[in-house]
C-alpha cells in the first residue's frame, strides 16, 4: 500500500517515536525523531534514495509514491550486497555502491571476509551541527568495519572505539550491528561513548581548588 505525503508524514512520526534508546546515558532526552528529520530532509549526506538537492514537497512525494513508513525504515537500515556500479532503476531505487577503499578491503579480510563480495548496512546519523548523514559500515565475519579500516565487535565497541563519530552526535542503527538477518531492534544512541575521565578530572580539580585554599588559610594565619 502506498501513501501520501501528509499520512506517511504522520505515520513516520509515531513510527520514530517506538524507537528504543538504551538509556539516559547513551541517548539524549527526549531523543529525536531522526526517522522523520531525514523523510523532511532534502539535503542528506551521503542519501542513497532518491531525492538528494530536491524540492522537500517532491522528494517527500517520490518517496511516499514507493515506500510507507515500515518499508522506508526496513529499506533504510537492512543490510544490502555492495555494488561498484550505480544504475538508474527508477523513482524507489536504492543506491547499493560502496566506497570499498583498500583499507575496508584489508580489515573485511582480515576479519575473514570475502574482500570481493563485501555487504554494508547504514546508520542514520545526526552531527551535531544539525547535517544528516547516511553512514556506511561494512559487515565481515561477525564484525563490523568503519570507513576507516577500524573493526568492531558491535555497537558498544563501535561507540566506544571510532574516529568517525563525537559524542554529541546521535544515530539510529540496528542494537546489533553484525546481524544480517531476521528481527533486530532499532535504537537511537549517541555516536560515541563519552569520555569516562571527567569525573576524575572535576574530582581532580576540586582537590586542588581545596589544597590551595587550605594554602591561603595557613599563610594568612602564619605570614
Amino acid at each position: 500500500m502506498r501513501l501520501g505525503p501528509r499520512l506517511l508524514t504522520a505515520l513516520l512520526i509515531a513510527l520514530g517515536l517506538g524507537v528504543s534508546a538504551c538509556g539516559s546515558a547513551d541517548a539524549p532526552d527526549p531523543k529525536p525523531n531522526l526517522l522523520k528529520e531525514y523523510w523532511a530532509s532534502p539535503a542528506v549526506k551521503n542519501d542513497r534514495l532518491p531525492g538528494y538537492g530536491a524540492a522537500p514537497e517532491d522528494r517527500q512525494a517520490n518517496l511516499a509514491a514507493f515506500y510507507n513508513p515500515d518499508q522506508l525504515l526496513s529499506r533504510l537500515l537492512s543490510v544490502f550486497p555492495c555494488s561498484d556500479e550505480s544504475a538508474s532503476r527508477g523513482g524507489g531505487h536504492f543506491d547499493t555502491t560502496c566506497d570499498l577503499t583498500s583499507e575496508v578491503r584489508g580489515a573485511v579480510q582480515e576479519a575473514g571476509g570475502d574482500p570481493q563480495a563485501i555487504s554494508g548496512r547504514v546508520a542514520l546519523v545526526k552531527h551535531s551541527d544539525g547535517e544528516l548523514e547516511l553512514m556506511t559500515l561494512f559487515l565481515a565475519n561477525g564484525k563490523v568495519v568503519d570507513a576507516t579500516g577500524e573493526t568492531h565487535s558491535g555497537l558498544d565497541e563501535f561507540r566506544d572505539n571510532n574516529d568517525l563519530l563525537d559524542a554529541d552526535d546521535v544515530m539510529l542503527v540496528p542494537s546489533d550491528l553484525t546481524k544480517t538477518d531476521g528481527e533486530n531492534q532499532l535504537v537511537t544512541v549517541y555516536g560515541h561513548t563519552p569520555w569516562g575521565g571527567w569525573p576524575w578530572l572535576v574530582g581532580g580539580a576540586g582537590a586542588l581548588v581545596l589544597l590551595l585554599l587550605f594554602w591561603l588559610l595557613r599563610r594568612s594565619r602564619h605570614p
